[in-house]
């Protein structure tokens, strides 16, 4: 017995030898070694995303999502089952053993019915079936490629999360700058409305005629027009941001008007591209699938070559017969098998061929990661300061467009100045408070771009 439990040792041991992987590529990032020059001088900070959103309100829906997101938690429970997936493969790598046992009791006559005997046999053993010795690491090579896969939906997961961090934030800011435009456009219709009544004035005292009453009409009910459409709007988006948070929210959870203020962070953390980038949990994933696609590898190799199983028992067995007592025997069995693929119509080397194939096409996947995320960063970075010189443009000018107004109105109320004044420095207000809300929306969205495009800041 103590030779078998030696072999069985020695058996054991064999099978933790190293596997027939290839050396694995380290992928050389196929970007720029830096970015552009307007990411220069950005501040170096770890920022997650409750530091990242600067706004309460905000946070709080993000918060929300984060919680109750469908998504989400599909998300997560499909990489706990990859998980569980990695486990019962990794399993495979060690022996099972079984607790085997029986109890069975006969009754046997002679040709005399007196003559007859009683046979009750106990067993009780452990045994070991069918165990491959992994001696050129197949099983080792498939479990290695099962972790990566793992890690592969951990990062998806992540990916998720990121996404609905941004998508959360967008969908906040979107409706803030439909609020905002709700009220631009109700100060329209109030400013229309003014100037209506005026006119009526006019008309009756002499000094305006029908077809300024009429043209101020039109003014006022394009204005209501404008109220209506970004109404219909601001429910819309108050519907996306409930679905994506996953309850009801209350009009205290729902965002105001897009204010003058910061929502984000003015910056995120940027390093070299090569190590920003792989921050990026879509970069993760791909490398992962390539470090699996790269064990596969080993396990294609490793069917080409004999395969060992191992079947062992050990137990003890009790015969009682007529009676009488026997003696209760031990047993102990360890049997080897191999198997080698002779005739297999080449589908052993074609097998190796299909995970190289697959590796290259695992490797195109990262570097395609690598570079989308780069794109990403770098036209979020140059969008950047082209939307700052737009905005202090756009404030300049509604400041200007909200002043000719004023003169306007004072104007055509003295009767300096005709409708067609008027009505042309409503208009040009009305076009620029609508560019300013699109100017202010387009910064905090850049800013969210941002933390999307390098993964979710630093850590998500």
């Amino acid at each position: 017995m103590r030779r078998a439990a030696g072999g069985f040792c020695c058996a054991l041991a064999l099978s933790a030898c190293g596997t027939l992987q290839p050396v694995y590529p380290l992928p050389v990032a196929p970007v720029p070694a830096n970015w552009p020059a307007a990411a220069e001088n950005r501040a170096e900070a770890q920022v997650g995303w409750q530091r990242f959103f600067v706004d309460p309100g905000l946070r709080a829906a993000i918060t929300l999502a984060l919680a109750n997101n469908r998504d989400l938690r599909a998300a997560a429970a499909n990489a706990q089952a990859a998980r569980a997936q990695y486990r019962i493969q990794d399993a495979a790598r060690l022996p099972t053993v079984q607790l085997q046992g029986g109890s069975s009791r006969q009754r046997v006559w002679g040709g005399d019915a007196e003559l007859g005997a009683d046979s009750v046999s106990h067993s009780l053993g452990l045994g070991v079936s069918a165990f491959e010795l992994d001696l050129f690491g197949r099983v080792r090579s498939l479990s290695d490629a099962q972790w990566q896969r793992y890690l592969a939906s951990e990062a998806g997961a992540q990916a998720v999360r990121v996404s609905l961090i941004a998508e959360t934030a967008n969908a906040y800011l979107a409706l803030a700058a439909d609020r905002s435009q709700l009220a631009a456009s109700r100060e329209t219709l109030a400013s229309a409305e003014r100037s209506l009544g005026l006119t009526r004035e006019r008309l009756r005292l002499g000094a305006a005629s029908g077809l300024e009453l009429r043209a101020m009409e039109t003014v006022c009910l394009q204005a209501r027009a404008d109220a209506a459409r970004y109404a219909g709007q601001a429910a819309r988006g108050a519907q996306a941001l409930q679905l994506l948070a996953g309850v009801e929210l209350t009009e205290a959870q729902l965002p105001p008007a897009l204010a003058e203020r910061s929502y984000t962070l003015d910056s995120l953390p940027l390093d070299a591209p090569a190590s920003a980038l792989l921050r990026r949990p879509d970069v993760r994933q791909a490398e992962s699938l390539l470090r699996a696609a790269n064990a596969d590898i080993g396990a294609a190799r490793a069917a080409l070559l004999p395969k060992l199983g191992l079947s062992a028992s050990v137990g003890w067995s009790d015969l009682t017969l007529g009676g009488l007592l026997g003696a209760p025997a031990r047993a102990l069995s360890l049997a080897l098998d191999v198997g080698m693929p002779l005739l297999d119509g080449g589908a052993a080397a074609a097998g190796v061929d299909q995970a190289q194939a697959l590796r290259l096409a695992a490797q195109a996947g990262y570097e395609k990661a690598v570079q989308t995320g780069f794109g990403e960063v770098a036209e979020a970075l140059l969008l950047r300061q082209a939307i700052l010189d737009e905005k202090l443009a756009r404030q300049a000018s509604l400041a200007s467009a909200e002043a000719a107004l004023r003169l306007a109105e004072g104007r055509y109320r003295l009767g300096l100045d005709g409708y067609l004044s008027l009505l042309e420095a409503q208009r040009a207000t009305q076009a620029t408070r609508q560019q300013w809300i699109s100017v202010r929306l387009e910064e905090a969205s850049n800013m969210v771009a941002q933390y999307r495009a390098l993964g979710g800041g630093v850590d998500g």
